[in-house]
């Protein structure tokens, strides 16, 4: 055993002893040990640290804990001859207590950051790793990032990210029950509306999803111009093949409707203002809309439709109401 270990099992064996109570005796054999060699002191005070750390953990990492030292226990085999109870202990105990350390620090929160986005959209976000993010407006999304990986948390809106390449570190967007895995790319996550939407615009995009067993299903690989659409449960609703040109142009303030609804375009204009839209008709409510508008061209878009459907709009303070032109 080389002289460091040796160091570091006094080490712990005294901190476990004060943990039980020190006579005055062995006080003043700590005391003298310490004063010793400053090396003794720099490691009493590290195995310390270490053995006080699993008191400061979160809840959420305690299983997590438990398992890998359980399994870092029982793939390695242990065999130490030593003279006495105590040095047996001390070295099953710094096993334990670097174990322990080890998947602390993989797990600790390095960076955390939380957006919420209101009628604007915010853009070019740098975080600390290089990665870049915008978001679309009535957008939430929370960044956490751990020393072994990278993480978002997209509850609803429009997200573009242009993520740093890190293999050491993937980064994974979590969408309801969908996880987008990345080293690093371009790529676009949408979560509305009970589904969440990707979009690639450069690179390779993994998305999965997980099923009640906890076991990855509906894995797909995607790359440049390659969409999918899960419902937020995990299943793959669809499958797409966006214009890269086309993809997150909301950056740039624009809005592109391709067959939608007029209930599904007026939701999208609804995100930049604070009007209430209402439907007379379910009819009206169906129309199907096609073309390209800027996010602030609200009025031009209404004016636009007024021409092309039998429709009437009535403004009243934050309220739109649409009906058909012949009602009263």
């Amino acid at each position: 055993m080389s002289m460091e270990n040796k160091i570091k099992e006094q080490a712990i064996y005294w901190i476990t002893c004060e943990k039980e109570g020190l006579s005055e005796s062995q006080k003043k054999e700590l005391e003298s040990w310490l004063r010793k060699n400053l090396h003794h002191q720099k490691i009493y005070n590290r195995m310390k640290f270490i053995h006080q750390m699993p008191n400061s953990l979160s809840k959420e990492n305690t299983q997590k804990l438990s398992q890998e030292v359980h399994q870092s226990l029982s793939k390695s085999k242990l065999s130490f001859k030593v003279k006495s109870y105590y040095a047996s202990a001390a070295a099953i105990v710094l096993i334990l207590l670097f174990s322990l350390f080890r998947v602390y620090d993989e797990n600790s929160l390095k960076y955390e950051k939380n957006y919420l986005t209101k009628i604007q959209n915010i853009t070019a976000q740098s975080l600390p790793d290089g990665s870049i993010i915008s978001l679309d407006a009535k957008t939430k999304l929370d960044i956490k990032f751990y020393k072994n990986r990278r993480e978002a948390f997209l509850s609803n809106g429009k997200v573009m990210f242009n993520v740093q390449k890190d293999k050491s570190r993937p980064f994974i967007i979590n969408s309801d029950n969908i996880k987008i895995e990345v080293v690093g790319t371009k790529f676009e996550v949408i979560n509305s509306n009970n589904k969440t939407t990707i979009n690639v615009k450069e690179g390779k995009v993994k998305t999965y999803s997980f099923n009640n067993l906890g076991k990855k299903v509906n894995t797909r690989l995607l790359t440049r111009a390659e969409g999918i659409i899960y419902l937020n449960q995990g299943k793959i609703y669809k499958y797409l093949k966006p214009n890269p040109n086309k993809i997150a142009i909301w950056e740039n303030n624009l809005i592109n409707f391709n067959q939608l609804t007029l209930k599904q375009a007026l939701a999208e204009f609804s995100k930049y203002y604070d009007y209430t839209f209402d439907f007379s008709h379910k009819e009206i409510e169906n129309y199907i809309i096609t073309g390209e508008f800027s996010t602030n061209q609200l009025d031009i878009f209404l004016k636009t439709i007024k021409k092309i459907y039998p429709i009437k709009i009535e403004k009243k303070n934050m309220f739109i109401k649409i009906s058909k032109k012949t009602e009263n």
